[in-house]
């Protein structure tokens, strides 16, 4: 499937009067990796909320796959901080419709590389180690769609090349679909296959990878929000 696998029309979202979104037009191609990129309070965050149901629009249309199951990483993933990660996906496994074994846990860790800290508790990661192993909870029940909202945030470089491996191989290796946003637009730039500059509540400009250089993409930012 190469088509559409979710579609904004006319999204409009109000707060108090004050518009975030005014008429919101957006396209998420399956199988392919889009960046949502904008300065912070542009509405990166409300817009996923929105196409994950979490927060109401105000109009305007989603069309999304029925039953579609979504993988989220949105504001701070508060696990069990007592218990390590391969104890807290075997008890969030337990409690969720698509309960996996000991062996999918594994491999899930393992494609994520977070060998290094699964025994280790929760509550005694980095805020590095943190974000990889709440990136390793956002797969746990197999998710189609990934919403990834700033996933790169606190890593040290080993952790940022570990994090864009894992969402390239998530996504060409098991055919998973990822809306990610990030103000790091060079790790942007090596992952994604689409580039959605949001303005103003619309869908600014749209580049696809190969139209675009790493250089274009900050010269493009720059010019766009200074």
């Amino acid at each position: 499937m190469n088509g559409p696998i979710v579609q904004l029309k006319n999204i409009v979202k109000s707060f108090s009067g004050n518009h975030v979104f005014s008429g919101l037009d957006l396209d998420i191609k399956s199988n392919k990796i889009t960046a949502i990129i904008g300065p912070n309070g542009c509405g990166k965050t409300t817009l996923f909320k929105i196409i994950l149901g979490i927060t109401d629009k105000t109009g305007g249309d989603i069309i999304k796959p029925d039953n579609s199951n979504f993988g989220f990483m949105i504001d701070d993933i508060l696990p069990y901080g007592h218990l390590n990660l391969y104890q807290n996906m075997t008890a969030l496994s337990k409690l969720s419709k698509n309960k996996i074994n000991r062996k999918q846990i594994l491999q899930i860790i393992s494609d994520t590389f977070c060998d290094k800290i699964k025994s280790k508790p929760y509550k005694n990661l980095s805020s590095g180690q943190k974000r990889k192993a709440a990136f390793a909870l956002t797969l746990l029940n197999d998710p189609e769609i990934l919403i990834l909202d700033e996933p790169l945030n606190s890593l040290d470089l080993k952790e940022r090349i570990d994090i864009i491996s894992a969402i390239k191989y998530m996504c060409k290796s098991h055919n998973k679909t990822v809306i990610i946003s990030s103000h790091d637009l060079e790790s942007l730039y090596e992952m994604c296959d689409e580039f959605c500059f949001i303005k103003e509540g619309r869908i600014l400009s749209r580049f696809l990878k190969q139209d675009i250089s790493s250089d274009d993409l900050t010269s493009g930012y720059l010019k766009i929000y200074t």
